[in-house]
């Protein structure tokens, strides 16, 4: 996608510490972190400063150092890549037996605190990418999932989808409706390791997706599909490293490596090849200022308020 510099309008949202975005996937390693790494390339290359950049995973099923936060420490850009809420094992057990009669409150809790974060890192920024934890409904057992943060946070949600074609809109149909019972702004999504040749490549299936969005999702927009590269598979998305509770002082994200430098690279590219960064940002700004025309209408049970 073609992108030189963005001048778009502050929304109010904006006013209040910069535009968020909340970056979620259909499943685990779905390849959030290297769409957050490609974002956070693309609007360097684009003009922005790294000062006015911020990068957080508020919630966290690993405590790893990740090819993004050590892309962020080595730019300048503001980061925290190990947040307030770590699931560490038995979190959750741990959880409901503290909890047994307050744990409304004790939820409303947890997602202040990683709201709380989002806010402090956000401020004076003009864009900070939150980066989703496993698949949207991930942490709802404790009342914190990933579209109880985008409410809290004020952030439209970007979710990354899989490669295919029916299997893929299911998918992101299951996840944009997760955050839609909440009326969270859904903008689009990127659908990641897409083949480039075969029945599902991206030149097959890209006019279906087109076709189905502008029908039935006229809202909503692919802003790319993202083939097969090893940059993406071996750089950005790495293994888990579980935690038994959660580090005193989050650890450092570290240099960065060759391989590193090699992976950015990669998938730099690959963003400025195949991702339309000028719409996504277009409608971030616009979900900002109107996110009710962003919530998806749908047809309800009979006899319910809503229908």
């Amino acid at each position: 996608a073609d992108i030189s510099v963005y001048s778009l309008p502050l929304s109010s949202l904006s006013l209040m510490g910069g535009l968020r975005v909340l970056v979620a996937g259909d499943k685990s390693h779905a390849g959030k972190s290297t769409i957050s790494l490609g974002l956070l390339g693309a609007l360097l290359e684009a003009g922005y400063k790294p000062a006015e950049l911020a990068y957080i995973k508020p919630a966290t099923q690993c405590v790893s150092s990740t090819l993004t936060a050590r892309f962020c420490e080595a730019n300048g850009i503001a980061c925290v890549h190990v947040g307030p809420l770590v699931f560490y094992r038995g979190f959750t057990r741990h959880f409901l037996d503290e909890h047994p009669d307050d744990s409304v409150a004790a939820s409303a809790e947890l997602v202040q605190k990683c709201a709380a974060a989002v806010e402090s890192l956000s401020a004076g920024k003009r864009l900070t990418v939150i980066d989703g934890v496993g698949y949207p409904s991930v942490g709802s057992i404790v009342g914190c999932s990933s579209a109880d943060l985008a409410v809290a946070c004020g952030a439209p949600v970007l979710l990354v989808g899989k490669s295919g074609l029916g299997d893929a809109i299911d998918s992101f149909n299951l996840c944009a409706r997760y955050f839609e019972a909440q009326r969270v702004p859904v903008l689009g999504a990127v659908f990641n390791r897409v083949p480039s040749s075969g029945f599902y490549g991206r030149e097959k299936v890209s006019a279906y997706f087109t076709k189905y969005f502008e029908t039935h999702r006229p809202k909503q927009r692919v802003y790319g599909l993202l083939p097969e590269a090893s940059g993406l598979d071996t750089g950005a998305e790495e293994s888990c490293s579980f935690a038994f509770k959660h580090p005193e002082v989050p650890p450092p994200a570290g240099p960065m490596s060759e391989g590193d430098e090699a992976a950015v690279k990669a998938v730099g590219q690959l963003f400025a090849d195949c991702v339309d960064m000028t719409a996504l940002l277009q409608d971030l700004d616009a979900a900002c200022k109107s996110p009710d025309a962003y919530t998806n209408k749908l047809v309800c049970f009979a006899g319910t308020d809503a229908a």
